[in-house]
């Protein structure tokens, strides 16, 4: 196994030499496109990742292991990104460009309500490393602070403990939130009304990414009036008078 391990590292570093100057938002494109599964070919495992524990329980006396208990994305396997150990060079099938370094971070437990946190994300999403930052304290609010705080902290990890060059060239690839709790409280109104008070607790998930981000915050860039005139000649040269000599 070990000896094949190297093969693909030897393959992968041998194909990188190869590649030519393109833009890799243009091959990430076709994964958008619509494609049928039982067509679609097993790729080899040429990684290495830890054996992740799935019966792991706090207290197995109390606790039962239910997969359904911590459905969705959670912190622990969020981090487990950040141990699985590829081929240097490694070239992702689908797009023919070399995989860039990336840097998984997650912020647990902050008192702060998902949908505030929402406009901060999307705000940061696909913005460099440096610009987000600038831009998220001069905002100032508090939903921003704490994503600056996450990217800050995600890229000082980049720096020091996955030894990235250029840590500031990166991008916010990723950036979401998701609840983890709810704490109840009651608050007294007059004549003994009580009210029940929600106080909601996120994980604030980023992940930087080495390289340029795209222009825009879609699926598929939106087209400008150039493109919308290619498209409109593309339709008018396009048509045929039917029944013509």
């Amino acid at each position: 196994m070990i000896s094949r391990f190297l093969l693909d590292f030897r393959k992968c570093s041998s194909s990188v030499a190869s590649l030519a100057k393109v833009d890799p938002w243009k091959k990430r494109l076709q994964f958008a496109k619509p494609h049928i599964q039982r067509f679609e070919t097993p790729v080899r495992k040429v990684y290495y990742a830890p054996e992740w524990e799935l019966k792991k329980v706090e207290d197995p006396d109390k606790d039962i292991y239910s997969p359904l208990k911590n459905y969705g994305m959670t912190p622990e396997k969020w981090e487990y990104q950040n141990k699985v150990v590829w081929p240097p060079g490694y070239v992702v099938p689908e797009t023919g460009l070399p995989k860039p370094p990336e840097v998984y971070h997650c912020i647990e437990n902050i008192h702060f309500a998902p949908k505030k946190m929402f406009t901060s994300c999307q705000f940061a999403w696909r913005m460099k490393v440096k610009d987000a930052l600038i831009q998220l304290k001069f905002k100032g609010g508090k939903g921003t602070l704490l994503m600056a705080d996450a990217i800050e902290q995600a890229r000082n990890r980049a720096q020091n403990e996955f030894h990235i060059n250029n840590p500031d060239d990166m991008f916010v690839a990723e950036a979401f939130a998701i609840q983890c709790a709810i704490k109840k409280s009651r608050k007294r109104h007059a004549r003994e009304n009580w009210n029940i008070t929600r106080h909601r607790f996120i994980n604030v998930f980023v992940r930087l990414e080495e390289g340029e981000p795209p222009g825009y915050k879609s699926s598929i860039p939106i087209s400008n009036g150039w493109d919308k005139m290619r498209e409109y000649y593309a339709y008018l040269r396009s048509r045929q008078i039917q029944y013509s000599i």
